[in-house]
């Protein structure tokens, strides 16, 4: 027992809890069991199973805003401490490795060398739960070649003297029409995490969208913000609607002027780069794994998806602001929007981490213009998913989107910190500007489906090769 009649468990006899039938894990040195927590943890029981009798503390604080733990377990929850090791060696830095992950930020010209430099400098784990996708990563890899699918179609007698990037998005301004998707584990990027994002964004007073499974808490975001920056919010519907309604009722309180609903993460998908990672660490750190089918949970115990009438009205009930609901897929959800006054679609397929044979959102923007065209003049239409050049955001803008998000974009450019960002940002912005000069356009109200060709995606063609 230690001093205040804590127990005192040896490692050893922690890794003895990693099973379904018993699961134990390490948060600052505190021991959990968080066995009957396992099937409503919100990312799903896998997770859990993958730390299950060691030390969860790096991921937990990464992917977790403050506060998390004491809202999620009880105190009865607690088994003890961790018993310290006087003779623990100190963990030798590898100077090669240090070396190694160094990137310099003038190296840094495109949305790409972002995830190559996040690829060195963070930690495998890290990287491979940004940049996972599910099962094979078709659908991920879709994502990004759909955009290239697309041709652009100059008008070149046109004259252009100064470019406007400047759009309204769900009734704010802002100078550029992309924006800083809700994605979370800011923290494995960066200590300072989503702050980072917000700071960044009102730099270059573009929109952040937060994530409410972020790192930073929401407090937090609104705190770093400028005194006329806006910020919006995203939240998950839960089993325990009551929770997310003091959610939304916090959000509005501290000033977040538009909401986005998420409605495609029922379940976690079966993202297979992440679970592989944590599956090597298991194995290298000797702790076996008794039966298989116990780490294979892909349930996500507290999201819900009620019917769309109930979803809608229930979060209509609590505000009258702007809401976009964030991972349609076809155009057929997405005019539904018309039934409801100030509710938006957002076509993303979760950036290709739930069902490895969705479309991309370029598929839908492209299948919206043919059936209801309509609705990208009714409601603004936002995208996400695949982005990697100003020219990506300009297509889907010449089709009748709004807005257009990234997210892994801008974790990979949280690895370099604020400046990181900051100059995603400024390489963006630049990429826009450019391309529209060479459209023959000046501003974002000029872009139109006259601008692009969509034939090449119909017929899955993205690079045509030259034949010598």
């Amino acid at each position: 027992m230690g001093t205040q009649g804590i127990p005192v468990l040896d490692r050893s006899e922690i890794r003895q809890h990693s099973s379904r039938k018993s699961c134990w894990i390490i948060l600052n040195n505190t021991v959990y069991d968080v066995t009957e927590f396992l099937d409503s943890h919100p990312g799903g029981a896998t997770l859990l199973l993958n730390h299950s009798g060691g030390d969860a503390t790096e991921v937990f604080e990464g992917l977790h805003s403050p506060g998390t733990l004491e809202r999620s377990l009880t105190p009865n929850q607690m088994v003890g401490c961790v018993a310290a090791v006087a003779d623990d060696p100190k963990p030798k830095i590898d100077a090669d490795a240090v070396q190694r992950r160094r990137v310099k930020l003038s190296s840094i010209l495109s949305i790409g060398d972002f995830e190559k430099a996040a690829a060195q400098m963070l930690p495998v784990r890290s990287f491979a739960f940004f940049k996972s996708g599910a099962e094979d990563e078709y659908a991920y890899n879709w994502n990004l070649d759909s955009w290239k699918a697309i041709r652009l179609i100059p008008r070149v007698l046109r004259p252009v003297y100064v470019v406007d990037t400047g759009t309204s998005i769900l009734g704010t301004r802002f100078s550029a029409p992309f924006f800083i998707c809700p994605a979370g584990g800011g923290k494995l990027a960066h200590p300072s995490g989503e702050v980072l994002l917000t700071k960044a964004a009102a730099r270059h007073d573009i929109l952040h969208w937060v994530c409410n499974n972020a790192g930073c808490s929401k407090e937090e975001t609104a705190n770093a913000r400028l005194h006329n920056q806006t910020l919006y919010w995203q939240i998950y519907a839960k089993s325990d609607l009551h929770e997310s309604e003091r959610e939304i009722k916090e959000a509005l309180r501290l000033g977040y002027k538009a909401f986005a609903l998420t409605v495609d993460a029922v379940r976690a998908g079966n993202r297979e780069r992440d679970l592989r990672v944590g599956l090597e660490e298991t194995l290298a750190n000797g702790k076996a794994i008794e039966d298989e089918e116990e780490t294979v949970d892909f349930a996500n115990g507290q999201a819900v998806r009620r019917f769309w009438t109930t979803a809608v009205q229930w979060l209509r009930g609590l505000t009258d602001l702007p809401i976009a609901i964030k991972g349609i897929q076809c155009w057929e959800d997405a005019a539904q929007c018309l039934e409801y006054e100030n509710v938006h679609p957002w076509l993303s397929n979760h950036g290709g981490r739930q069902i490895d044979a969705s479309p991309s959102s370029m598929d839908t923007l492209v299948a919206i213009r043919k059936h209801c065209p309509d609705l990208c003049m009714k409601r603004e239409v936002i995208v996400d998913g695949g982005v990697t050049r100003g020219a990506d955001i300009v297509k889907a803008l010449a089709l009748g989107a709004r807005g257009v998000g990234l997210g892994r974009a801008f974790l990979f450019s949280l690895a370099l910190g604020e400046p990181g960002v900051s100059k995603a940002i400024r390489l963006l912005k630049d990429e826009i500007e450019m391309t529209m000069a060479l459209l023959g356009v000046s501003s974002i109200d000029q872009l139109n489906p006259s601008h692009v060709s969509t034939s090449g995606l119909a017929k899955g063609i993205v690079y045509l090769p030259a034949r010598l």
